[in-house]
């Protein structure tokens, strides 16, 4: 018997449009426990997303929400407002067939702006006082 194996590509983009509605409902309950259960949803879509599509577009975008949120998890910390400003984001991006690398980073800037630490990662340098 021979089997074939049958291979699906997935988009980013219809990736990011399956977690839109966690996104809203994260707005909807910001703030109330109920709230943990879409943010864990949205997490685990975000982090399936990255497996599936590694390098494209709409996967940096999402990581960068995706690390903004995990992080100590701040998704925690952040208003109905940036959820909304964020789910009106990628609602704009999905509209688009590709995104270039300009749109990436604008993107991310949108998030920053926004109010959400796309890179909190990051390294922070003390100069030590008693070099000269």
């Amino acid at each position: 018997m021979a089997s074939e194996q049958t291979v699906l590509e997935v988009k980013a983009s219809e990736i990011t449009k399956s977690f839109l509605e966690d996104l809203q409902q994260l707005s909807d309950y910001s703030g109330e426990p109920m709230a943990g259960v879409y943010a864990d949803s949205l997490l685990r879509k975000m982090r399936d997303m990255l497996d599936r599509c590694i390098g494209d577009p709409y996967t940096e975008v999402v990581m960068a929400l995706h690390d903004a949120l995990a992080f100590q998890n701040r998704w925690i910390d952040y208003t109905t407002e940036q959820y909304k400003g964020a789910y009106n984001l990628f609602l704009c991006l999905v509209n688009q067939e590709l995104i270039s690398d300009t749109e990436v980073e604008n993107s991310i800037l949108a998030l920053e702006k926004l109010g959400f630490d796309t890179m909190p990662f990051g390294v922070k340098l003390q100069e030590d006082e008693t070099e000269r």
